[in-house]
């Protein structure tokens, strides 16, 4: 087996890739392109054999000072047709790769977050990571089933809601455009459940995505005013309600409710198979949980992050600083 580092001339070769074997738009050419704006380092990384590809895995470069360390969001992407001893050594291959570049880079370690179980791992100390950037578990609808299907598999108080919310005269609007009341209702939802949010930038510049990946905002709209505002991604077959943010105030309204509803609906008519929901927690975020389930559909759980430690030494003085002073 070989390793390969790609190119931009190769992005459409990748993305089939990525889509072929069920990877995440985060695993896209377009997310690392974005990243990029934000001064990120990208590789991309290829294992193949006579011309067959058994892993593509988009690494980043994050910084967080002093701690420097390389991150994988839902990847790497394995073929899905190959063999475990197949999977084994390329993944252990692009491992040795990646031991490599970190001493180049000075990268104290490697974050892993997969979707599928990862192979056996060779030759490296590693841990469970010690924090999840990504949702751990999400739920995911199938939109190949019929409208009255989806309706008839909600709780009754959901199909309640959205009627409610079309009896009140709430309205769907959908847009290729970012639009400035997002982050004014993302930065109350966020003071309200205690989440963290990014700045309005990283909002912005992920409208400026393209190709393959798209991009849309959806708004719920009560007598011209916004109360409910959506950013939602298309990649592959799936659909992602990425980020939304809501004025508490007209609640009573039930415009998210309609608005999840009204994407739904979009993404079935675009002919995608998969809504996902992205991210239940029941524990810290009960209240959203409660919600997305109302919608049906079935919970999905993927694997532990892991740490691929390169560095132990800076790595344990990093995992005492997390402990202590928790600025990570």
């Amino acid at each position: 087996m070989e390793i390969n580092f790609i190119d931009e001339n190769k992005k459409e070769i990748w993305n089939e890739f990525v889509v072929e074997n069920n990877g995440s738009f985060l695993q896209s050419f377009e997310w690392g392109e974005f990243q990029k704006q934000f001064l990120q380092k990208v590789w991309r990384i290829r294992v193949n054999k006579n011309g067959r590809e058994f892993l593509q895995a988009q690494i980043i470069k994050e910084k967080i000072f002093p701690i420097t360390y390389f991150y994988i969001p839902y990847g790497p992407v394995f073929n899905e047709h190959s063999l475990l001893r197949e999977r084994e050594e390329s993944f252990n291959l692009f491992l040795r790769e990646i031991g490599k570049l970190a001493k180049k880079e000075r990268a104290l370690f490697l974050r892993i977050e997969p979707i599928v179980s990862l192979p056996k791992i060779e030759n490296f100390y590693f841990r469970d990571s010690l924090k999840r950037n990504q949702p751990q578990r999400t739920l995911t609808l199938n939109l190949e089933k019929s409208e009255n299907d989806l309706l008839e598999n909600m709780r009754g108080k959901t199909r309640y809601n959205i009627g409610l919310a079309q009896r009140r005269g709430v309205e769907i609007k959908r847009s290729d455009d970012y639009s400035d009341i997002f982050y004014h209702l993302i930065r109350k939802t966020r003071e309200r459940q205690g989440f963290s949010s990014y700045t309005e930038e990283h909002y912005k510049k992920i409208f400026k995505i393209s190709n393959d990946f798209k991009v849309k905002m959806f708004l719920a709209e009560y007598q011209e005013k916004v109360i409910v505002a959506s950013i939602v991604v298309f990649f592959g077959d799936r659909v992602i309600s990425l980020h939304t943010g809501s004025d508490y105030e007209c609640r009573a309204l039930k415009g998210a409710d309609l608005l999840r509803w009204n994407v739904i609906l979009y993404a079935k008519k675009m002919g995608y198979k998969i809504y996902d929901f992205w991210g239940i927690d029941e524990k810290k975020f009960p209240g959203v949980t409660n919600f997305k389930k109302g919608f049906g559909g079935e919970a999905a759980e993927y694997p532990f992050g892991v740490d691929i430690i390169f560095n132990n030494t800076w790595y344990q003085i990093y995992t005492m600083m997390k402990k202590i002073k928790r600025i990570f």
